[in-house]
């Protein structure tokens, strides 16, 4: 257990050395583009597609004019990995190495509160910027999201049980600069000390230093963070009579219409939050205004995003890129062309005895990857029968109903309504795909099945080539 610093120097020395200690080596990793190897980039983009927003960001970008000067379209996120090596996103990666490092820790329930309000924080940010026309909105959804940094990191430290935390605890949450009388310096200058240590989010300095216009994109780096806090405390009601008319007057939008935005923000905060494991305890105390804790999976077929992909893939396997590489591009077709929850491709053993996951993309708490390797004979040996050896494309509720292979399935996976798909390379099956809707989600649709199909069938005719 490291000593309790006492000032922010002695604090920000403890931290660079013990809290997230993968995060500054990332950070410097994500500096060059070029030296990712093919694993770090397929780690990266599994990371940016558990959050659409961040998704939709990383593409729009890929695709600008400033990047893709040869106007050639850009439909996934591990190609624009590739492709880009510019700040914007550099920060956009880190804060999602930040987060996702942040929940393999294990996070407390204090944790998850702060976590809950640094999403809604960057998420809000990011609406008030559009509703004021702002352009760089993915710097401001970073930095309001870092904003927190230097709380989380402190909280992250210690363990529940240390006398340092239970004062946080009793106090939480901490308003006011009240936390100087506990560790001895403000949250923000932990904040900005890591930011500048790693070289990350400069409009937080901005922020912090007060000096910036009133019109300026930091305002709503500000608004954000502000009306979150305020909405931990006394819920979304509260957060708006409070903050309502400083919102209208720097976007310039009618109450209706900001009242509205935040809504929405609210509604994206549980779901992004929902889909990275995290319980939302954000108060939705307006009239006629009801969100669950938990969203109701929903099924979105993206026929576009198939032929994209499959596009995209095309070329991609004329460059002889890693198989790695394909593999990873062919799972993110299957989720967002077949709005799956989780979709993996697993790997027969060399003696072909045994098949385990290698690539996979789902939501944070999922556990199909981790739990999917099978013996072939005495685990799943209906599966290996109808996937491995006859090829064929098949509903898990098409299996024997008491049988041992769906019993093995379901103990791994959790899930009963999921496809398999043979993997084929040169006319010899080395693996298969899996995808499903969740633990407790929804019937596989006809349209799902369509596109788990297409990929599968391409898969074949693209590693072919690669090979």
């Amino acid at each position: 257990m490291p000593q309790t610093p006492n000032n922010k120097e002695a604090w920000l020395k403890l931290l660079k050395q013990t809290a997230i200690p993968s995060f500054s080596a990332n950070i410097k990793t994500l500096s060059s583009v070029e030296s990712y190897s093919s694993s770090h980039s397929s780690e990266l983009a599994r990371t940016i597609l558990k959050d659409p927003n961040l998704t939709a960001s990383v593409l729009k970008l890929a695709n600008s004019v400033h990047f893709n000067r040869y106007s050639q379209a850009i439909r996934t996120v591990s190609r624009s990995i590739m492709l880009l090596g510019h700040k914007s996103i550099k920060e956009v990666c880190a804060s999602c190495l930040l987060m996702d490092q942040f929940l393999k820790k294990g996070a407390s329930n204090r944790m998850q509160d702060l976590l809950v309000r640094a999403f809604h924080a960057a998420i809000q940010a990011k609406e008030f910027a559009l509703m004021r026309g702002q352009k760089n909105t993915e710097e401001i959804f970073i930095s309001a999201l870092l904003l927190s940094l230097g709380e989380l990191s402190v909280y992250s430290t210690f363990g529940a049980g240390n006398e340092l935390s239970q004062k946080i605890n009793a106090a939480y949450p901490i308003t006011g600069g009240k936390e100087k009388e506990i560790i001895g310096c403000y949250f923000t200058e932990l904040t900005l000390g890591l930011c500048q240590s790693w070289n990350i989010a400069p409009m937080i300095g901005e922020m912090l230093s007060g000096k910036y216009a009133e019109n300026s994109p930091v305002r709503s780096i500000l608004l954000g963070n502000s009306f979150s806090s305020t909405c931990e405390q006394i819920g979304l009601q509260g957060a708006l009579e409070k903050h309502l008319k400083s919102i209208t007057r720097y976007t310039g939008k009618s109450p209706e219409q900001v009242t509205d935005k935040i809504m929405q923000a609210s509604e994206e905060t549980q779901e992004s939050l929902g889909r990275l494991g995290i319980k939302s305890d954000i108060i939705l105390d307006v009239p006629g205004k009801t969100i669950s804790d938990q969203q109701a999976f929903e099924i979105k077929i993206d026929k576009i995003a198939q032929l994209d992909i499959i596009q995209e893939l095309s070329l991609v396997v004329q460059e002889k890129i890693d198989i790695n590489l394909v593999l990873q591009q062919l799972l993110e077709g299957i989720k967002r062309g077949g709005g799956f929850r989780s979709v993996l491709v697993a790997l027969l053993s060399p003696d072909r005895k045994r098949i385990a996951a290698k690539h996979s993309i789902e939501p944070a708490n999922g556990r199909a990857k981790e739990n999917f390797n099978f013996n072939c004979y005495q685990d799943i040996p209906e599966l290996h029968q109808k996937v491995m050896n006859n090829r064929q494309v098949i509903r898990q509720t098409s299996l024997r109903e008491n049988g041992a292979t769906l019993k093995q399935v379901m103990k791994r996976t959790g899930s009963q309504n999921a496809l398999w798909g043979p993997l084929v390379v040169e006319n010899k099956v080395i693996g298969c795909f899996y995808a499903n809707n969740g633990e407790q989600g929804p019937q596989v649709s006809t349209e799902q099945e369509e596109a788990f199909q297409l990929f599968v069938h391409q898969s074949g005719l693209l590693l072919h080539q690669l090979k």
